[in-house]
């Protein structure tokens, strides 16, 4: 509670405090790990289980086959992103997978720009692609473990780079780096960007759009308190398309 002119007001965060079990017994500080579980989880999974007992495959057409998306629109409304440019997948390694299947790397733009505070699972994606020699990485060093100073990416960022994924907020300090001022950089050069918000949706405000981001990625695990197994990729609109003709069908969604 806090007091303005004299009136004790209740934040309005309090009320939800009895939607998590855990609260009741605990203090919970580490839901960048793992959000703590809201109660309706329980009628959820219930209800998971009852459709799948009692309608079988038929739940695929009834549902189940359209979730990833419609789970994706609402999480999309938490990341500022319009409907239909968000979709489920199992977790952020696979959705930079899919996205970097979709490029196709020349001699003159093959450059992977991030920092060596990204996701560990993050790197081992492009550095796995790399192998092959039609990629090359450019790590940007912090000085302190805490920080990656802004001019020393931004300078990663030229005419050679295809494609930057880098963290929203930094898993290991909770640095927020300027999102807008790398995005900016690297469409001023052509270059795209894979903006990972796992660590700032549903804590940090931002929009997707209003960055204009190319990709976004994260997962439900931390601050969404979804729990593990559910991570998601946004396309932005008229990337979808591009995206779908140079993968062979794929959709940018």
């Amino acid at each position: 509670m806090h007091e303005s002119g004299g009136t004790f007001l209740t934040d309005e965060l309090l009320q939800w405090r009895s939607e998590f079990p855990i609260l009741e017994k605990a203090v919970y500080l580490i839901s960048h790990s793992l959000g703590a579980m809201p109660k309706s989880t329980y009628e959820r999974l219930h209800e998971y289980a009852d459709v799948w007992a009692t309608r079988g495959v038929r739940a695929w057409a009834e549902g189940w086959w359209n979730m990833p998306v419609t789970v994706g629109d609402e999480l999309g409304r938490i990341i500022g992103a319009d409907p239909g440019c968000v979709v489920m997948h199992q977790n952020v390694s696979i959705c930079q997978s899919l996205i970097l299947s979709c490029l196709e790397p020349t001699p003159e733009r093959n450059k992977i720009v991030y920092s060596e505070l990204n996701f560990p699972s993050v790197m081992y994606v492009y550095e796995a692609h790399a192998r092959d020699g039609k990629l090359t990485i450019e790590t940007v060093k912090s000085d302190d473990g805490i920080t990656v100073p802004l001019e020393r990416m931004l300078a990663a960022i030229d005419e050679t780079t295809l494609l930057v994924p880098f963290s929203h907020v930094l898993f290991k300090s909770a640095f927020l780096q300027d999102a807008k001022a790398i995005i900016d950089r690297a469409h001023e050069v052509g270059a795209l960007v894979v903006l990972d918000t796992y660590q700032s949706a549903g804590t940090v405000p931002f929009s997707v759009k209003e960055l204009n981001t190319d990709f976004a990625t994260g997962g439900s695990v931390k601050w969404l308190c979804g729990g593990p197994g559910a991570g998601y990729l946004y396309v932005r609109p008229d990337l979808q398309k591009q995206t779908r003709a140079q993968n062979n069908g794929l959709d940018g969604t």
